[in-house]
């Protein structure tokens, strides 16, 4: 798997690509992050296909998934559209205690690779959450971890 800033050729994409605000915390789910981000009642969010909210106990994710966009970069450019005028609010749920990151997910296969441009890699520095990235294998199985050996 090779992570690059700038497209190389021959490359294949990640699969089944999604890119997401991943909040957890205690009293975290889908309600209270649509309202702590200000977007229970935004009829700009809720007019986007392929954007949604998902939540388990502890945690919601706001994702952006392929039927809104196909790769990483331009899923990212839409969570940032999203996020970043709501940073006040996303920094609000950081102090409140919860665990803030962005997190990129897909089917990373040998040959393939993930491009993010330096815009969008600014937009999430902006945003000033970690970002994560998510591999797995198609068959659903976590991509082995290499160092595993290492014990």
């Amino acid at each position: 798997m090779i992570m690059e800033m700038e497209p190389a050729a021959g490359l294949k994409p990640w699969g089944d690509l999604s890119t997401s605000l991943v909040v957890s915390g205690r009293e975290v789910d889908s309600r209270s992050l649509l309202v702590g981000l200000q977007l229970a009642d935004s009829q700009q969010f809720a007019s986007l296909e392929g954007v949604g909210v998902f939540s388990g106990p502890g945690w919601a994710t706001l994702t952006v998934d392929e039927r809104r966009a196909k790769c990483a970069d331009e899923q990212a450019a839409v969570l940032i559209g999203l996020l970043e005028p709501r940073k006040p609010a996303l920094d609000a749920l950081r102090k409140a205690g919860n665990s803030v990151k962005v997190d990129v997910a897909g089917v990373a296969e040998s040959g393939s690779g993930l491009h993010l441009s330096t815009d969008v890699l600014a937009g999430l520095a902006e945003l000033e959450v970690p970002v994560t990235f998510t591999t797995v294998r198609a068959s659903g199985e976590d991509e082995e971890d290499p160092l595993a050996w290492l014990g």
